[in-house]
């Protein structure tokens, strides 16, 4: 049951682009690693324990040419390799209310292909119980429990080779967190006691997958490979595994541990304001971390996977009709510098004219096609690399299966006739440089996660560039690659709802439901001989952009806040002038208001669907476009169309023209592939609420807004959509209308008002055809009552155990002081809530506390992810009753001292800047739409009154009030 519980800057650039030739022609000396990028980065260090390994400028750690951030590569004393990222302004860090986060990653080449056969999950158990104590801070929740009161947070993930652990916490107290971290490496507790519950966590993860297609297809493949290979094997374990003898298994945990964890094993990755040196001193730590000199174990020469079958149809838990072809190739984990295997991806998933896609949707066969390989897992490693074709059906596609299977051979015969072609290499390899050469930071936490497992991959001169650019060209593993695409050695699968009957086949560990066969020996021969077709390779792309330069703007007005550069009663434009990240990116956001668009569900729907009819029809043509980094996001609400456009001014007009003439004046209307758009767009919405945590979310947003649409009424409503009602149908019939439209970033004020200008021609912005502004009203929320209210209903999939639980509290209008305490709270609450309800008392995997803004009015929740064979919800919402009647009495409790601690780690994280320019302009565009002012502009205003210890009063008093 799902019970739902209403209870009434990139990060900041500190240095400054320049545009003199010498600073442009040392950026591509630095490209060409002819001399060090991070002045003094990589000499000896002055103890002698840690040794730099960049000593030849030519080896020098490559970055984007206007990267600032200073990085140093070194081996610590006993053999753990190091990454050492400083990316901060070292004026500011006196200032803790403006340093950035700091976080750290370790990685350890060891992973669930390691583990005995006879206990399937213990890697995965032990990244589980490096998190409970050590010897040096033996208390469970003590490192969490750091990192929640210093606003920081962490994770940890096991794969088959690699197990990688990571945290972010705010720099100040970023050395007392990296000891914490440390000292789970180097004496883990590994308690019995701790060992039973964290089994329970590891079984109700196990669980949460039992309703996963993803999950179940590769537990699929699994059971079919040859039982020798080390990665056949049960990755995730539960209580069946795991939980048989407790103290058998905390012996296996603690031998796993001294086999396998050793400094020799391990990369350590940091990215921190904090200078390079004070974050080596830093690293200093894990050098207690013995070297066991692990052997580390690589499966390279290792036969590939071999299924023992290569044919599967599989019954899915969501309703998506696909066909996959699946190849095993060798591994290409070495072939990083050519990248091979995302060369032939390019051109199998490509979209444009002459493609596979462009022939299937004529069809009527498909709606869309990927290629590629995912990172990691069962798709990437030493041993081989999955090459996957996934082709979404149409219902028509599916009974005509045998037909699509030939299409895409014929493609590949293409292919192979035609490939290399040093034309496709030239563009991927320029599309390449310019995202990396214009990639935007990361996160410090995210920026970590990715670094740690590159350095398991790359040499250190690569650790940044190594997954983004293409260095070399090379025909010969291109050809290899595509040579290797063979009906011979493919697997097929095919996946269906309709299949239920023919599939009596069940995977052992996540249930799924298949049958295994074989394809006909004729047609396989058949494909083996299939020629070429109408295929040919894409088109030279005409969106390339060649200028970079940024624009010069003079706009006055305070740099935080949106300015108004043109009002009237059709229309209001908006500027954001970008004086952090420059970069060459500009966006263009539009609001067109309309009374109409969604006035009821019948006209919503309609609009819905004929822009999910006009995005397939124009993808064929904009494809190159998106390759080429220009975005575009349509989006039909009840309040009318929402656009946003983003990429490299250079090419923005021609593409920005092109799409809005598709959208309001094309004549060719979007009936194209009709039947099988409109059926997947129905199936999408059917399962978007198949999973608990995203029913309860959408079961809240109903019981708030007045007259919400729930995804099961839009799907209905478009059901009964024909092909006349999309004919008949004008977009530009929906009016009248009121536009509001931002700008920012490369683009200046006065072309943003050509952008304006084009738009409310295209929609006939007239005086007879406006909305005033003050004739549109938000949608409306309803106030609860005063009170406790339950409202229960069943999952969508009766097969699914896994259950919701959330208490949702209504609060009031949103007012700046509430607005802060809430989040005070939410800080507060997290670590308790986790400890207590997940930890100790195993109620579910997935425990999280949310503050909400529901059109000006504010709300706070608990949600806790169970299972009902576990827990009922009722048991479980009677814990999280106990557990708030707890918090009040911590809250009174607790000292002042803690308090201002958290309201001070508040503080410093709203003030935290955002790291991209597209954080930074979405978060405008919904200060403009919403006209809630942001953090930074009243922050001021809200503590020069000052907050009392008292306020703590708040959440008591309300969450009895509601």
């Amino acid at each position: 049951m799902l019970n739902v519980l209403l209870q009434s800057h990139l990060r900041l650039n500190r240095g400054f682009r320049t545009v003199m030739v010498f600073e442009k022609l040392a950026s591509q000396i630095k490209r060409l690693s002819l001399s060090s990028s991070c002045s003094g980065d990589y000499s000896e260090s002055s103890d002698s324990s840690s040794t730099s390994e960049v000593k030849d400028p030519r080896d020098a750690i490559v970055q984007r040419p206007e990267d600032y951030s200073e990085c140093r590569s070194l081996t610590l004393a006993n053999g753990i390799k190091c990454l050492l990222i400083s990316d901060g302004d070292q004026d500011e860090l006196s200032d803790p209310s403006s340093s950035d986060k700091s976080a750290a990653a370790m990685a350890v080449k060891v992973g669930s292909a390691q583990e005995p056969s006879d206990t399937p999950g213990l890697a995965h158990l032990l990244e589980h119980m490096l998190f409970m104590g050590c010897k040096k801070y033996p208390n469970e929740n003590e490192y969490d429990n750091f990192l929640s009161l210093h606003g920081g947070s962490s994770n940890a993930t096991t794969d088959y080779e690699l197990t990688s652990y990571l945290f972010d916490v705010s720099t100040e107290h970023f050395e007392g967190a990296l000891d914490r971290f440390a000292h789970q490496f180097i004496c883990p507790s590994l308690k019995k006691a701790s060992v039973k519950r964290e089994v329970e966590a590891v079984d109700s993860e196990y669980m949460e997958g039992l309703q996963s297609d993803t999950q179940k297809l590769e537990a699929i493949f699994i059971s079919l490979i040859q039982p020798e290979h080390p990665f056949n094997r049960f990755t995730a374990g539960n209580k069946e595994t795991l939980l048989e003898d407790v103290e058998e298994i905390t012996h296996e945990l603690r031998k796993f541990y001294d086999q396998f964890y050793s400094a020799n094993a391990m990369y350590l990755c940091m990215v921190s304001p904090e200078p390079l040196d004070r974050m080596e001193e830093m690293s200093k730590v894990f050098e207690q971390i013995p070297n066991k000199k692990t052997l580390l174990l690589s499966w390279e020469d290792y036969p590939l996977p071999k299924l023992s079958c290569n044919f599967i149809k599989y019954y899915p838990v969501k309703d998506k009709t696909k066909l996959m072809l699946i190849w095993f190739l060798k591994s290409q984990q070495k072939n990083y510098r050519s990248k091979p295997n995302d060369y032939v991806s390019w051109c199998i998933g490509h979209e444009g004219k002459g493609s596979l896609l462009s022939y299937l949707k004529s069809k009527g066969y498909a709606v869309s096609v990927e290629c590629g390989t995912s990172a990691g897992g069962f798709d990437d490693s030493s041993n081989f690399t999955r090459l996957d074709i996934v082709i979404k059906l149409s219902d028509k596609g599916l009974e005509m299966y045998h037909d699509v299977i030939t299409l895409v051979f014929q493609y590949i015969e293409m292919l192979k006739r035609k490939l290399p072609c040093s034309r496709i290499f030239k563009e991927m390899e320029k599309i390449h440089t310019i995202d990396f050469d214009n990639l935007e930071a990361e996160d410090p936490y995210e920026r970590v996660e990715d670094l740690v497992e590159n350095m398991t991959l790359y040499p250190p001169k690569h650790y940044l560039s190594g997954p983004e650019l293409i260095f070399e060209y090379n025909p010969r593993l291109i050809t290899e690659v595509v040579n290797s695409l063979t009906p011979q050695s493919v697997t097929v699968v095919l996946q269906s709802k309709s299949f239920k009957d023919e599939c009596l086949e069940t995977e052992k560990w996540y249930k799924g439901k298949f049958s295994s066969g074989v394809l006909e020996q004729s047609f396989i021969g058949a494909l083996s001989r299939v020629s070429g077709g109408d295929f040919h390779l894409p088109d030279p792309n005409p969106y390339i952009p060649e200028d970079f330069d940024l624009k010069d703007i003079t706009l006055e007005g305070p740099p935080s806040a949106p300015t108004l550069i043109s009002t009237e009663r059709r229309h209001k434009t908006w500027f954001h002038k970008d004086e952090v990240f420059e970069q060459p990116e500009c966006f263009i956001y539009f609001h067109i208001f309309s009374k109409n668009v969604g006035r009821d569900l019948a006209t919503f729907a309609l609009n819905s669907l004929n822009v999910v009819l006009l995005e397939n029809r124009i993808a064929e043509t904009f494809y190159p476009a998106k390759l080429a980094g220009l975005e575009s996001e349509i989006d039909i609400q009840k309040d009318g169309w929402h656009f946003k456009f983003n990429g490299y001014n250079d090419k923005m007009m021609k593409f920005f023209r092109k799409l809005i003439y598709e959208v309001f004046d094309n004549d060719n209307k979007n009936t194209f592939n009709f039947t099988a758009v409109k059926d997947a767009t129905i199936k999408s919405l059917k399962i978007s609420n198949i999973k608990p945590q995203q029913y309860a979310t959408e079961l809240r947003k109903s019981l708030i807004y007045q007259d919400f649409y729930t995804s099961e009424a839009v799907a209905e409503a478009i059901s009964q959509i024909t092909e006349c009602d999309i004919q008949r149908h004008k977009a530009t019939e929906t009016g009248p209308f009121f536009l509001e439209c931002l700008g920012g970033g490369n683009i200046t004020p006065e072309e943003l008002k050509k952008y304006v200008n084009y738009i409310g021609k295209k929609i006939r912005l007239r005086e007879e055809n406006a909305l005033s502004e003050h004739e549109f009203v938000q949608p409306r929320v309803f106030k609860f009552p005063v009170g406790r209210f339950v409202y229960k209903v069943p999952n969508t999939n009766p097969d699914d155990v896994n259950s919701v639980v959330v208490n949702y509290y209504q609060h009031d209008a949103v007012n700046f002081r509430d607005t802060v305490i809430l989040g005070v709270i939410e800080g507060l609450i997290e670590e308790p809530a986790f400890n207590q309800l997940r930890t100790r008392l195993q109620l579910g995997y997935s425990v999280s506390v949310d503050n909400h803004e529901s059109n000006g009015v504010t709300g706070f929740s608990l949600t806790v992810c169970s299972q009902a064979n576990k827990h009922s919800p009722d048991h479980v919402n009677l814990y999280v009753e106990r557990f708030l009647k707890w918090f009040e009495e911590y809250l009174v409790e607790m000292s002042g001292d803690c308090f201002a601690s958290q309201m001070e780690e508040f503080i410093r994280a709203k003030l935290l800047p955002n790291h991209t320019i597209d954080e930074d302009m979405d978060q405008v565009w919904q200060e403009v739409v919403t006209q809630v002012r942001s953090w930074d502009a009243y922050f001021i205003q809200i503590f020069s009154k000052g907050f009392k210890y008292s306020e703590r009063d708040f959440f008591y008093s309300n969450s009895r009030k509601k």
